[in-house]
This record gives structure tokens, sequence and C-alpha cells, in this order.
């Protein structure tokens, strides 16, 4: 929870769930849901294990298993499915992770929509969730088709 306090409002880019996108593209399945989950694992250990370790982990490895599935058709279809993955990762994680904190299911999903448009449950920074998403998404279309061009 600490990282998220001192880190959170000044990234814009989900870097594990951008390396865990391109290990599911670039390694397969396992190396995807493996990145994904020790990402969190690894980073936590020095900022603070939790519930939030195992969730964010688990849906990160998650979608890195998915991405060793997804058509590399060019850079505009790369764009809508990383921004597509890293809304889905940020819906996700924000409602378990609400109802671990006893909120209802409906509260919870609508608090963690919410919260990715405007400050709620002590969050302070507007608009975070779709320039998180949006800027995951341009990054991850730029290097995966420059490495997967490099590597063919």
């Amino acid at each position: 929870m600490g990282k998220h306090l001192l880190v959170g409002p000044l990234q814009f880019i989900n870097i594990p769930l951008l390396f865990t996108m391109l290990s599911g593209i670039m390694y397969g399945a396992e190396v995807g849901l493996g990145v994904g989950f020790l990402s969190f694992l690894v980073s936590d250990s020095f900022l603070g294990l939790g519930i939030w370790t195992i969730v964010d982990g688990s849906i990160a490895g998650f979608i890195g298993a998915l991405w060793s599935r997804v058509p590399l058709r060019g850079r505009t279809s790369l764009f809508i499915f990383a921004y597509l993955s890293t809304l889905v990762y940020d819906i996700m994680t924000s409602w378990i992770l609400y109802m671990v904190f006893g909120f209802g299911p409906l509260e919870a999903l609508v608090v963690g929509i919410l919260g990715l448009f405007i400050p709620v449950a002590g969050g302070g920074a507007i608009a975070i969730g779709p320039t998180t998403e949006a800027a995951t998404a341009l990054l991850l279309s730029i290097l995966a088709t420059k490495l997967v061009r490099k590597n063919t």
C-alpha cells in the first residue's frame, strides 16, 4: 500500500504490466504469467507485501499469459488490446481490493471504476486511469512492434 502512496501519483505508465504484456508476446504464456506475478512479488518485497501483492500479481500474470495469444497486426490493434488490458487490470484489482477492505461487490465496482476518473477513497489525481491506460498502451504498441520486428 505504501508504494501506491509514494509512487502512484507520479507513475503514468504501468511498468510491471507493460513488461508482463511484452513477455507474453515475446516468450509465451508461461513467461508472461511468471513476469506478471513475480514483478509484483519482487517490488512489493521492497515496498510492502500484502493482499494487494497476490491480487495485483495474479491478475497481471493472467493478462501476461493472455498476451501470448494477441494477434500482432500493427500498432493500432496493439494499442487497443493494451489499453483494454490495462483498463481491465485497473478495474479488477480495484474491485477485488475494495471488497477485501469491506466494500460490497457493487459498491466496490462503482468506486473502482469512478476512481479511474475522479479522486475516491483518498486519491488525488483526476483522470489518472485513462492517462495510465493510454500511456501504457502507446509505449507497448511502439516497443512490441520494434521488438517483434527485430527478433523475426
